[in-house]
């Protein structure tokens, strides 16, 4: 069927999106612009609006009923967040089922990335399905080939999130959409020849031949319930520690006092895991430090090395608050330098904690404590760096990881 998406994206115009009064849907990923959302959900309004206004054509060239019943689409937040984390880390293709609905898929030249017209491309190949089934003049959906026009059709679907990633030289990018079409012989909305009766089921006043809905956003299940996090600020949390750390141990992290303005190479620097196993974990532990709000700085649970960072601000969104404190903690490598010793400074003691080599696990925390009138972060990892120790081995770029039983990753830098 995804051979038409092909086809498709040598007819479908090259296009770049300018939206006035961009919609600030608040998403949690700032990798993806609200823009390109706005522009995916006015497509897939614009499509249900065309079938509302009888304007579609099937199989026999016959136009599909009107609508009385047709919802207008929102954004869902949560459905995005689903669609990236569901997609394989090689970009593969998401089997059908076991999500919200089947997803609208497909594959992209990481090399021609214009990711506006990708969905364009998804979305019309999906909407244009409709000419290959004949619909005997109802709105009963009986041709499995038509799918992916159902999904996007079916008057029960109020909320879309669409999303992508690039895994070297492909990627791939999904919607998905939060009411399951299941299978055929399916009635997508409830059919009217007649232009008085379209929206005439809404139940409120019909907008742009749209009825108006209130959209409840699909619920994410939490990865770590004991750090309180949501599954963004968590996954964000453990990527960024890594990003860095793998930065580093090949050779990338910009050093002023070294000589060839990068730091030096590291041995064998650890994967680091998130510790959210056990009664007793070091995402319990690291929340608890700072669940009371407290005034004066936290000290590390025994055995743990800690970082923390206190907003003045009591309403920092939780992920931003991470990030721009794994960025400050790491930032003190760029300020201060470490050279050609990498033993433990107090000065850079937040980038030893994040770069020590022999850290395994970590956690993170965020509390927003409004009547205190500041926003507090935590992270700790394990075992903890000492104060007599060498933030990490210099040497061959994984050098160190077979003697510990472990592999280079790929791209090379840590040891897994």
């Amino acid at each position: 069927m995804w051979s038409i998406v092909l086809i498709l994206a040598a007819v479908v115009p090259k296009i770049s999106v300018t939206v006035e009064g961009t919609t600030a849907f608040n998403c949690r990923s700032s990798l993806i612009p609200d823009e390109w959302r706005q522009f995916a959900l006015e497509e897939v309004n614009k499509y249900r609006r065309s079938l509302a206004l009888g304007e579609v054509l099937d199989k026999l060239n016959f136009y599909l009923p009107k609508a009385k019943n047709m919802t207008k689409m929102a954004y869902d937040c949560n459905l995005e967040e689903l669609a990236y984390n569901a997609i394989p880390s090689d970009c593969s293709k998401l089997p059908d089922g076991n999500f919200y609905n089947t997803p609208l898929q497909s594959e992209f030249d990481s090399k021609k990335c214009n990711m506006t017209d990708k969905v364009k491309v998804l979305l019309y190949a999906s909407w244009t399905l409709a000419k290959y089934a004949n619909f005997s003049n109802n709105t009963i959906l009986r041709d499995a080939g038509a799918y992916n026009f159902g999904v996007l059709a079916f008057v029960n679907t109020t909320g879309m999130g669409c999303s992508y990633k690039v895994c070297g030289a492909k990627g791939r990018i999904v919607c998905l959409f939060n009411h399951t079409l299941y299978g055929t012989n399916v009635q997508l909305y409830e059919p009217t020849w007649t232009d008085g009766d379209i929206c005439s089921a809404c139940g409120q006043k019909c907008v742009d031949y749209l009825c108006p809905n209130t959209h409840i956003p699909v619920t994410i299940p939490t990865t770590c319930q004991d750090d309180k996090l949501t599954n963004d600020s968590h996954n964000a949390a453990l990527w960024m520690h890594n990003y860095y750390r793998k930065l580093l141990a090949s050779g990338w992290a910009k050093d002023p006092k070294s000589k060839g303005g990068y730091a030096a190479t590291a041995k064998r620097m650890l994967e680091l895991t998130y510790d959210c196993t056990g009664a007793d974990n070091l995402a319990k532990k690291t929340y608890a430090l700072i669940e009371g709000c407290p005034g004066d700085d936290p000290q590390p649970s025994p055995g743990y090395s800690l970082n923390f960072k206190r907003f003045q601000n009591y309403n920092v969104p939780e992920q931003d608050a991470l990030e721009e404190s794994i960025k400050e903690w790491w930032g003190q490598l760029g300020k201060t330098g470490l050279g050609s010793d990498t033993s433990f400074k107090t000065e850079i003691a937040s980038f030893a904690n994040m770069a020590n080599d022999k850290a395994e696990k970590m956690a993170c925390a965020v509390k927003n404590c409004q009547k205190e009138g500041y926003t507090l972060v935590a992270c700790q990892y394990s075992p903890a760096m000492q104060a007599d120790e060498k933030i990490y081995e210099t040497g061959a770029v994984c050098g160190g990881c077979k003697a510990i039983n472990k592999a280079c990753s790929n791209p090379r830098g840590l040891c897994v």
